[in-house]
């Protein structure tokens, strides 16, 4: 087996926070996906966390931002909404499963 093919096709590269909010920046084969993970405030019902992704490299910057109960849950919620723009207006097709298992290896969901 190679290096290169020993390398993971998602990989968190850098980790910050910023403010109230955890930011995760992967590189997803040849896409760059940022991840920012946030408490809410949960007065519509929609859930205490949100999660924010969007792709760098792209010139749009395509971004969706989704509430869920758990950090898990809106991080599925960006994922089915990313994936239903089935990479129209920028939206590069993301391995939202392995992902999850990044942000999962660092406690980040």
């Amino acid at each position: 087996m190679t290096k290169e093919s020993s390398r993971p096709g998602v990989r968190i590269t850098n980790q910050f926070r910023k403010r109230d909010a955890m930011i995760y920046d992967l590189s997803c084969e040849d896409i760059r996906l940022t991840i920012e993970v946030a408490g809410r405030s949960n007065t519509d019902g929609l859930g205490d966390w949100s999660v924010e992704a969007h792709a760098r490299q792209a010139p749009e910057k395509p971004t969706i931002l989704e509430p869920g109960a758990t950090r898990v849950d809106a991080l599925r919620a960006v994922a089915r909404a990313w994936a239903a723009k089935e990479g129209a207006y920028g939206f590069p097709q993301v391995d939202w499963e392995a992902v999850s298992a990044a942000l999962l290896g660092v406690r980040a969901i």
